[in-house]
């Protein structure tokens, strides 16, 4: 149950008489749970909650338009506390972080509500009865569900818990009432990669169009995993492997069901040493927070606002990860050539996370800073945004006032392709 704290004007819940201080015990005969239950109230035309009010219970009800907010504000956050994760995943990236990081990085998520709204993966390997039958009620929809492999046995291996429901009925379950969901594989090489790998691509193309899509992304290794399972990288030689293994698919789906379906993420062209694909090879991005297509699509923003640019530039230095460094290079001698900007571009070695770890937005301040020092930096500084998170704050809690006060020079964290060439290039006056 929860209370109000405040009723919007005009809304239904103030037409039927809701008022501050009033405790919402159901709402359309059912119990309102959270944010997934108030949203699927807020799409009924009809309003009916039963509330206490100085501990009388009462019934109040009103007609709205569909999907019009239902109007109330309460006492404390709808989402409640989150569901963390009690698996033991051989790969898992939490299990590898190093010591001394705040809090929050510590912590699991294993929550279909949080995969609902913000598109967190979740494995779905110990959810109860009674939450599957809720997310089905709600028509919860899209999920994000990480399914690594669909043979049973070695899922279990890989997520070190005996126990996990098996993902084969759930996922079919899930299709049967509508449910649609993106999928990834972390590959670990050994575990779920080969046959594994073609049975899983397999089993959720037969579930297209609930099943949605397939990322195939390379298990990231870090420095610090003392006691962890052993686990081998992703080679060169495997990247390729995959790739063309990823493509041949890609070929039968276009052909079969009209989309590519399955994608590898970036890592395994630059593993590779191959070119990426184009921004359209990806279908609209559906799966960019997992590293799929989030090159193609920055080289695409940068490429356009080049076309509005003067021959005015900038005086600056760039710090990208190594995986980035060659793509931004590139963009960055475009802006020399085309634009007359003076640039200093460099490459940033991870040694907050070391291991294997080499992308952009991994890096931390320290490192940023261990890059650049003593090093010609111009007038500003561009790194990626994607190190932040919203209150400016590197995973190894520097701020980024400390850095930039360190070096002397603003830094100015760019987030897409648009941004990194309208900082390096002034833009045309519009007429």
């Amino acid at each position: 149950m929860f209370e109000v704290k405040a009723v919007d004007k005009g809304s239904a819940a103030e037409r039927a008489g809701i008022l501050a201080g009033d405790i919402i015990v159901s709402v359309n005969g059912e119990a309102l749970l959270d944010y997934v239950d108030y949203i699927s109230f807020c799409a009924h035309k009809n309003f009916k909650a039963r509330v206490l009010r100085n501990r009388k219970a009462l019934t109040l009800h009103s007609r709205k338009d569909e999907h019009e907010d239902i109007g109330l504000v309460f006492t404390r956050p709808l989402l409640g506390k989150k569901s963390v994760c009690s698996n033991r995943c051989v790969f898992c990236f939490v299990d590898q972080l190093p010591r001394g990081m705040r809090k929050s990085l510590y912590v699991k998520d294993e929550d279909w509500r949080y995969s609902l709204i913000m598109g967190n993966y979740v494995t779905m390997s110990t959810i109860s009865k009674a939450e599957i039958s809720r997310l089905m009620r709600r028509k919860a929809s899209p999920l994000y569900i990480s399914v690594h492999t669909v043979d049973e046995r070695q899922r279990r291996i890989m997520l070190g818990n005996q126990s996990a429901l098996p993902i084969r009925p759930l996922l079919r379950r899930l299709a049967r009432r509508g449910i649609c969901f993106h999928t990834q594989a972390v590959i670990c090489p050994g575990f779920n990669d080969g046959k594994r790998l073609f049975d899983t691509y397999r089993f959720l193309r037969g579930l297209y169009p609930s099943a949605l899509s397939l990322a195939v992304v390379p298990v990231g290794l870090t420095g610090h995993r003392e006691g962890l399972c052993s686990l081998l990288p992703v080679t060169p030689q495997m990247a390729r492997e995959t790739i063309k293994e990823v493509e041949k698919w890609q070929q039968e789906c276009l052909n079969g069901i009209g989309t590519r379906f399955v994608f590898a993420a970036d890592e395994y062209y630059i593993r590779a040493g191959l070119d990426l694909p184009s921004a359209e090879h990806y279908e609209g991005f559906s799966q960019i927070e997992n590293g799929v297509g989030l090159m193609a699509q920055f080289l695409d923003e940068a490429k356009e606002a080049f076309l509005s640019c003067t021959g005015k530039g900038a005086h600056a230095s760039i710090v990208t990860g190594e995986d980035a460094y060659p793509y931004i290079k590139t963009l960055a001698d475009k802006a020399v050539n085309e634009c007359g900007a003076r640039l200093h571009v460099y490459a940033a070695k991870n040694d907050t996370f070391s291991g294997g770890v080499s992308v952009s937005g991994l890096l931390g301040g320290h490192d940023i800073l261990r890059a650049v020092s003593g090093k010609a930096l111009g007038e500003k500084l561009l790194i990626s945004a994607s190190a932040l998170r919203a209150d400016n704050v590197f995973l190894d809690g520097m701020t980024l006032g400390a850095l930039s006060a360190a070096l002397g020079v603003p830094v100015l964290p760019v987030a897409d392709g648009y941004a990194f060439v309208q900082s390096l290039c002034e833009e045309k006056q519009k007429e």
